[in-house]
């Protein structure tokens, strides 16, 4: 037998159709099918925030090939607040505890026996941006009520403390964001109720912080109870990060830098400044705009914790009609619905009717 691999050489590609429904006012738009037929899905996103491409986003992660140590977190992390988002059916619900609890398991692979983890499994070396980032994942679903083996958290919180205590000050040039490395590493410390602040003092005394790290550890002051010291190292300073893009180290860039200061914001009850971050934010992500999977996963972090007890942010109450299909009404206390198309008879072209019922 002859076995042969036939692969689409064209890369998938995606259309967006948007726009703004005040409430009593109905819209109509026909769309057309783009790629080859058969291969094609279409997803009616209705939010009552700034677009978030959701439906997208959300495949990148859960689908992404790899398995670095990373990625492997960036694929989970926001699985634990989509529910923050919408309404989640029982196969979804199923679904996210597969994934997160697939996650916390690989996870425990990369851990070495001092407690930090590796890059990729087997790793020699610790990746201490990976550490803290894989830590706070750990956390969270702790929190969300998974369970995490306590033996893991416990290795992983003294290699923490350990190298919070014996940081030392790194050349920016050689090292673009060795103290946000170690103001994260301050957080997740702080997060996991065991704050040093010893080492939280020492990172704040020194000379030109960083912006990113300066929001960092503000948060941490804050998890730690030192909310005035919080709010004094935040008073007056940007939430503007420059143009950056770092390969190695934290694989970070500008949009992920924002993200975690949304998430600072949030935390610290300053939602009213952390409103204008979101909405810039969620129009790069509402757009065909690529997004590493960092930073991806923790811009949808961000925002899930600014919509956390956000009393501005309201439901929708609606009535759609797709392709001609009987009406229905969606009446929801969350802020995103996704609705899946059936292509089923769609050929090329389509319909889809939406009357806004809400006041929003």
């Amino acid at each position: 037998d002859i076995e042969v691999d036939v692969r689409n050489p064209n890369p998938e590609i995606t259309d967006i159709i948007e726009t703004i429904i005040q409430p009593g006012t109905t819209w109509n738009e026909n769309y057309k099918l783009i790629g080859i037929e058969g291969t094609n899905n279409a997803v009616l996103e209705v939010s009552s925030i700034p677009p978030l491409n959701l439906e997208k986003r959300l495949k990148y992660l859960i689908t992404y090939p790899h398995g670095c140590l990373e990625q492997t977190t960036s694929s989970a992390f926001p699985q634990l607040f989509i529910a923050s988002f919408m309404e989640l059916d029982k196969k979804k619900q199923t679904d996210i505890e597969r994934n997160v609890k697939a996650a916390i398991k690989r996870i425990r692979g990369f851990q070495q026996a001092g407690g930090g983890m590796s890059y990729w499994q087997g790793g020699e070396s610790v990746d201490e941006w990976g550490t803290n980032y894989a830590g706070h994942f750990l956390l969270e679903a702790s929190a969300k009520g998974y369970s995490v083996p306590a033996g893991m958290l416990t290795k992983w919180k003294s290699y923490q403390k350990k190298k919070a205590l014996a940081w030392v000050p790194a050349f920016k040039d050689y090292y673009h964001n060795a103290d946000l490395v170690q103001a994260y590493r301050l957080y997740t410390l702080a997060l996991a109720k065991s704050p040093e602040l010893g080492a939280m003092n020492q990172l704040r005394e020194q000379k030109n912080l960083s912006i990113s790290a300066k929001w960092r550890l503000a948060a941490a002051y804050h998890l730690a109870g030192q909310t005035s010291i919080a709010k004094m190292m935040v008073t007056n300073i940007t939430t503007k990060i420059q143009p950056y893009k770092e390969q190695f180290y934290s694989y970070g860039n500008n949009e992920r830098d924002q993200a975690m200061i949304i998430e600072a914001l949030s935390l610290m009850g300053n939602r009213t400044k952390a409103a204008p971050l979101v909405k810039d934010l969620s129009a790069l992500m509402s757009k065909d705009y690529w997004m590493s999977t960092q930073t991806t996963a923790y811009s949808l972090i961000a925002i899930s914790k600014f919509l956390n007890n956000n009393n501005s942010v309201t439901g929708a109450d609606f009535d759609y009609n797709i392709n001609g299909s009987n009406v229905v009404n969606v009446n929801t206390n969350k802020p995103v619905s996704l609705i899946d198309i059936n292509l089923k008879g769609v050929s090329e072209k389509g319909k889809v009717k939406i009357t806004n019922k809400g006041k929003g």
